[in-house]
C-alpha cells in the first residue's frame, strides 16, 4: 500500500524518554486486492518527546523506475515508511477497517533498541527491501524486528494455529468473497505453495502474527499485556454477487457442446473455434512457463496447470490455420485428449489442486481435441 502520510526519519528524536511505548497494530482486511490480507504496523509513542508514529513495511511506489518490470520478475522493491499515527488511524477509519493494538511486555532498554533499529531502517539509504509475498512482507518484517531485539527471551507456543494446511490453503479464507482472485491464485501458484504451512510460515498473514504474539512469552511472562481497539469497525466482508469463474467456464463448455451439435447438423468442423481455444490456452501456458523460468517469484515455478494449458498449444493452433494441415497434428490432439482424460480421472490425486473453474475448461479441451482427431480420420477416409 502506498503510504500517503510520510514522516522523515531524520525528524524523529533518536533517544526516547521513560514514558515511551512500542506496540503492534493489526489491521483487518479491506475490499481491495492489495488489502485483502490485512496489514501490520509498529507504533512508537513518546508523548514527552511529541512522538506518535507508525512504522509501516507495506509501502510501494508505482513511480519507482522499472516498477512493472520488477513486479513481473519477482523483484518488487518495498520500503519502510513512517506515518503519523493520527493519519494512519484516519485512513483506516475511512476504509472502515478494524485496527487492534497489542501492548507489549518490553523493557525500556528493549524499546530503545527496537526504536533505534526502526529509525535506522527508515532512512532513505536503508528503507528498501526485496518483497516476497510469503516470506518477506509487511508482517514478517515486524516479526523479525521483535525477534532480533528480544532473542531467546521471546518464546512461542503456537497455540491456535492449524498446521494441517498448505501455504495455498492459508490464502483461501481471505479471498472467499473474491472468486476471480481465488481463481487467479489457483492458476498462477505452483507446487512450491503445496508445502505444509507451519505456524511460523503463516505469520506472513497479519492476523496470524497477532495470534502468535498473543500466546508468546518473554522470560516466561505473557508478551502481550493488553489490547486497545484503535478503529472499532466490525470486519464484515460482503458476499460476491457477480459472475463467477465457474459460471464463465461452464458457459464455455456449453458453447463447445453447442459447437458439436452444430457441426454434426452441418456436417463440417468449426476450425475457428479450435484455433481460438488452443491459441489462448497455449498463450497462458507460455506465460506460466516464462514466470517459472525467467522470474525469481518463489510461488510460481513448477506450475502443474501447464499440464492442461500446454505451451505447445499455441504453435499447434497456428498450424490449424493452414488449408492443408499436417497429418501428424491428429496424433498431437489424440495425446491431448488422453492427457485431459487422465487429469479428470486423477483429479483428487493431483499434487497441485486445480480450481473447480478449471474442470469445464479441461473437459472442453478434451472434447475439442477428440473432435479434431476424429475430423482428421474422416478426412483421410474421404
Amino acid at each position: 500500500m502506498l503510504s500517503v502520510f510520510f514522516v522523515s526519519a531524520s525528524s524523529l528524536a533518536i533517544e526516547l524518554s521513560d514514558s515511551c511505548s512500542v506496540t503492534l497494530l493489526t489491521c483487518s482486511p479491506g475490499e481491495e486486492l492489495y488489502s485483502a490480507f490485512g496489514h501490520t504496523g509498529i507504533r512508537v509513542t513518546d508523548f514527552k518527546k511529541g512522538i506518535d508514529v507508525v512504522f509501516n513495511y507495506g509501502t510501494f511506489d508505482f513511480d519507482q523506475p522499472g516498477f512493472y518490470t520488477n513486479f513481473l520478475k519477482g523483484e518488487m522493491r518495498y520500503m519502510i515508511t513512517v506515518d503519523r499515527f493520527e493519519d494512519f488511524e484516519y485512513m483506516y477509519e475511512y476504509e472502515k477497517r478494524r485496527v487492534v493494538e497489542q501492548k507489549l511486555n518490553l523493557t525500556l532498554e528493549e524499546k530503545h533498541k527496537i526504536f533505534a533499529f526502526l529509525y535506522w531502517n527508515a532512512k532513505p539509504e536503508n528503507r528498501e527491501y526485496h518483497y516476497d509475498f510469503f516470506w518477506d512482507n509487511c508482517s514478517t518484517r515486524p516479526r523479525d524486528v521483535f525477534e532480533k531485539a528480544l532473542g531467546e527471551k521471546l518464546q512461542y507456543t503456537y497455540e491456535g494455529f492449524d498446521t494441517n494446511q498448505t501455504m495455498r490453503q492459508t490464502l483461501k479464507p481471505y479471498v472467499a468473497q473474491m472468486p476471480w482472485v481465488d481463481f487467479g491464485f489457483d492458476l498462477i501458484l505452483g507446487l512450491p505453495c503445496e508445502i505444509k504451512a507451519t505456524a511460523r510460515h503463516q505469520t506472513f498473514l497479519p492476523d496470524k502474527l497477532e495470534l502468535l504474539f498473543e500466546h508468546a512469552t518473554v522470560n516466561g511472562e505473557p508478551f502481550v499485556t493488553g489490547h486497545d481497539v484503535v478503529v472499532d469497525v466490525p470486519f464484515n466482508p460482503q458476499p460476491f454477487k457477480g459472475v463467477t469463474p465457474v459460471m464463465v467456464t461452464f458457459v464455455l463448455l456449453l458453447l463447445g457442446i453447442a459447437a458439436n451439435v452444430w457441426e454434426r447438423f452441418k456436417n463440417l468442423h468449426w476450425w475457428s473455434f479450435d484455433i481460438v481455444l488452443f491459441f489462448f490456452s497455449g498463450l497462458l501456458g507460455i506465460f506460466f512457463l516464462c514466470m517459472w523460468l525467467f522470474t525469481t517469484h518463489y510461488s510460481v515455478p513448477k506450475n502443474l496447470n501447464m499440464l492442461w494449458l500446454l505451451p505447445t498449444h499455441l504453435p499447434i493452433s497456428l498450424l490449424l490455420l493452414r488449408a492443408k494441415k499436417p497429418a501428424w497434428v491428429q496424433y498431437y490432439f489424440a495425446g491431448t485428449f488422453i492427457l485431459m482424460l487422465l487429469l479428470v480421472v486423477g483429479w483428487k490425486w493431483n499434487p497441485q489442486p486445480y480450481s473447480l473453474a478449471a474442470l469445464p475448461l479441461i473437459l472442453l479441451l478434451a472434447n475439442r481435441a477428440l473432435k479434431i482427431f476424429i475430423r482428421f480420420k474422416q478426412l483421410s477416409l474421404a
